[in-house]
């Protein structure tokens, strides 16, 4: 085949594929965060590049839609975050790969929710949403009825020690600008313990001002007595600004850590770009009594103040 031949073979299969083409989208962003503590007394670096790739053919009879976000991190390696695929119709559909189902503790503008020392934690009806451990099946099936009613029931399952399983139904109703999701979580860590929990949060939008209020409580079932998590959080959005708070309550034999969490976050357009700089903040204070690897000792825990700036870009 001559030079002439081939272009004009790559020119006819370029019209071919311009439908495929015309339903696929792409896009990229950029987020590169500077960061000081106080407790470790220094500055860090993190961030990523963000490609997506989407497509979706078909309409509300019928559709089959896909999904793969690669990140290119600051530390010199490579990742996934979504890859899935999605089949069903407007009434109904079920979702399979790598994604994160709904959100049952959203944090509002959390650039930065610093949680210092304490290695507790909190519980925010998160242990089965989604984008966590290797060689697992995950599968969300999506119910719209209508009336601003729906269904997600998501299933978790793997043989991986230390991954978890299990299953998270959630209920959300929508009226207006105020929306409500329940949830509950039932499941276990693979060569672990049993953990069960629900959740529930109640957003919204008014006059411009975008707000959340999260309630989680959860219980996981250990070879020394159960251990008891209660989380609340509230957080607000105005414009380019964000706050907001979370408090974590963990009880174990008889012991109790409580910490708090307090942070904001104001984005500052860069020049005629598009571009943000976001200069945030994060304050925690608590006590640790239940003895983990990080904080043996009980008592008081350091507050843990940290600031950080963050670059946006979308390409």
């Amino acid at each position: 085949m001559n030079r002439y031949s081939k272009l004009t073979a790559v020119a006819a299969a370029a019209l071919l594929a311009a439908p495929v083409f015309a339903a696929m989208t792409t896009d990229a962003n950029l987020e590169l965060d500077s960061t000081y503590g106080n407790l470790s007394r220094g500055m860090s670096q993190g961030g990523r590049v963000e490609f997506n790739v989407a497509g979706k053919a078909g309409d509300a009879n019928g559709f089959v839609a896909g999904r793969g976000t690669l990140l290119i991190k600051k530390d010199g390696t490579a990742g996934v975050d979504d890859m899935w695929g999605q089949i069903g119709t407007g009434m109904a559909d079920v979702k399979l790969g790598r994604f994160e189902a709904a959100d049952l503790f959203p944090a509002g503008k959390d650039v930065l929710v610093d949680g210092g020392a304490d290695a507790t934690g909190g519980y925010h009806t998160n242990k089965l949403r989604g984008r966590m451990g290797s060689d697992l099946f995950h599968a969300a099936v999506s119910v719209n009825p209508g009336s601003g009613v729906g269904i997600e029931i998501g299933v978790v399952e793997s043989k991986v020690t230390g991954n978890t399983k299990g299953i998270r139904p959630v209920v959300s109703f929508a009226a207006g600008p105020v929306s409500v999701k329940l949830g509950l979580e039932s499941g276990k860590v693979v060569g672990g313990n049993k953990f069960s929990g629900f959740g529930a949060t109640v957003g919204g939008a008014f006059e411009g001002v975008g707000f959340n209020v999260n309630l989680a409580n959860g219980k996981e079932k250990a070879v020394g007595g159960d251990i008891k998590s209660t989380s609340f959080g509230a957080n607000a959005t105005f414009g380019p600004a964000g706050v907001g708070f979370v408090m974590d309550t963990t009880k174990a034999g008889g012991l109790k850590d409580k910490d708090t969490v307090i942070y904001a976050a104001y984005s500052i357009p860069l020049f005629n770009t598009g571009a943000t700089l976001t200069p945030a903040i994060s304050h925690q204070t608590g006590t640790d009594n239940i003895p983990n690897a990080l904080t043996p000792a009980a008592g008081k825990l350091s507050a843990a103040t940290s600031v950080r700036v963050r670059l946006n870009y979308t390409f």
